[in-house]
């Protein structure tokens, strides 16, 4: 991962408005696995439109006159992070997530 990559996810944990997407996104993707439609492959692009809102967010709040957001956080920098994020949902998934169905 890209030192902007890791920028973003640490500032997307650190955000409030940021991290309650980001956790109903997981439940979202939780309940796609409790109905064994999740798909890996697709789920980067759950992320993709949060980590876009960090990005814009992180230079309203420390960027300069003049920075763009879609410079500093590049497409693939803004990919990276969704698919860091994903890695993230899986282990919260497989450790703490208990599911709502019953057994």
């Amino acid at each position: 991962m890209s030192v902007e990559s890791t920028e973003l996810v640490l500032f997307l944990d650190n955000d409030e408005m940021l991290w309650k997407l980001k956790s109903a996104i997981f439940r979202a993707l939780a309940k796609k696995k409790d109905r064994k439609v999740y798909d890996k492959r697709l789920a980067p692009k759950a992320f993709l439109r949060l980590t876009t809102e960090a990005a814009k967010k992180y230079i309203r709040d420390f960027g300069s006159p003049g920075d763009k957001w879609n410079q500093t956080f590049s497409p693939v920098d803004r990919r990276h992070a969704a698919v860091h994020l994903v890695e993230q949902f899986e282990a919260w998934y497989a450790a703490d997530y208990q599911s709502t169905k019953k057994a």
